[in-house]
């Protein structure tokens, strides 16, 4: 259907069905004087997309409204759930952010964080977990398996986010891995005090064939060392602190600090893209992430509670089950209400990020 095909104003519904139906919706109107079965439905929901049309009653109806471009087929899976959050934060970042490519990068935890889907406290609790425990009298086990669930569905639900704008084609999109090397300038100052200081700073790429073969062996080694038996226990286990440990000494025989998973996304149309965030209404971003928060954390929670229902155990350290939704529930407000206090000062910080930093970083370059 052409945009220009429709005209504003008052129509009759036997004009609306000659001018917008199917020809199996023509045929069947032909034959029955009326719609049959799910007819006017599916054309109301079809006008829908490109227009805003009213049914006056009697067989009428009436336009008021032609869009400048047709809303995705989809649009209504963008509304739904949690998409109905990330969906205009993707679109805004994308439309504002974007560099002289038509690209946004997406590391998927720092992403997170920047628009404040989790708050600050969430990597700071994710690499100190066994402070926490200690801080927060919640099991060790319970902090893991919170982070192996968090991280799956923000991952989960940015990805559909992504392929939702790509087969509304608003945006392509690509799973990129990128290396952060160290890079010393070769050149050393020694102060008064005998101190050597280093020019020392930590580039961005994307990896090679090679380098991803050689993150492939180190991942090899770590697995053997930790006794990984699948892939949740390198990051969501007891085994985790020793794969860490032996993978970062591996990688960085060859100066890597890490290895990590971004998504570039490119914009196709910018002006469709800003037309498909106006229909979401004029949100505030701040009331929007509330949201998120909540909507985010209660499906955290209930899907806790139903873990504990389908394998109660599982989890016999618990008496009961609020007791162990309570712990979920706890550390939602720790690390994904936006209006929790940051807990550096209680819960001991290290020096773990999506950068991996070193101690003398003087500067960047991605």
């Amino acid at each position: 259907m052409e945009k220009t095909a429709i005209k504003r104003g008052k129509i009759s519904e036997k004009k609306l069905v000659e001018l917008y139906g199917s020809e199996a919706q023509k045929k069947s109107y032909k034959e029955n004087g009326r719609f049959i079965g799910n007819y006017k439905k599916n054309l109301l929901t079809k006008m829908a997309r490109y227009c805003d049309i009213e049914d006056l009653g009697d067989r009428t109806y009436k336009i008021t409204n032609v869009y400048d471009y047709p809303l995705p087929a989809n649009f209504n899976k963008m509304t739904k759930s949690l998409y109905q959050y990330i969906v205009p934060l993707l679109l805004t970042n994308l439309i504002n952010g974007h560099d002289e490519n038509n690209k946004i990068d997406i590391t998927v935890g720092k992403w997170a964080r920047e628009i404040n889907m989790v708050n600050q406290n969430y990597n700071l609790v994710k690499y100190n977990k066994e402070d926490t425990s200690k801080e927060t009298q919640c099991p060790l086990d319970t902090i893991n398996e919170f982070y192996d669930k968090a991280d799956d569905m923000i991952e989960w639900y940015i990805t559909n986010a992504l392929d939702y704008l790509k087969s509304a084609g608003l945006i392509i999109w690509r799973e990129v891995y990128r290396v952060s090397e160290e890079i010393s300038s070769g050149e050393s100052v020694i102060d008064e005090h005998g101190n050597i200081h280093v020019d020392i700073s930590i580039e961005s790429h994307q990896a090679s064939e090679d380098e991803m073969n050689y993150y492939s062996h180190c991942v090899s080694i770590a697995d053997k060392a930790a006794r990984i038996e699948n892939a949740g226990e390198r990051y969501y286990s007891k085994k985790s602190k020793l794969f860490g440990e032996v993978l970062k000494r591996e990688l960085y025989k060859k100066k890597i600090k890490c290895v990590f998973k971004t998504y570039e996304a490119y914009y196709v149309n910018l002006d469709k893209c800003n037309f498909v965030l106006d229909q979401f209404g004029d949100f505030q971003t701040d009331n929007l992430i509330g949201e998120f928060n909540e909507e985010f954390t209660k499906m955290l929670i209930e899907n806790a509670g139903k873990r504990f229902d389908k394998n109660p155990n599982k989890y016999i350290s618990y008496s009961e089950k609020d007791d162990y939704t309570l712990c979920f529930q706890n550390l939602c407000e720790i690390t994904i209400d936006k209006n929790t206090e940051y807990l550096g000062h209680r819960i001991r910080e290290k020096t773990i990020d999506d950068d991996y930093t070193l101690k003398i970083t003087p500067s960047k370059k991605g």
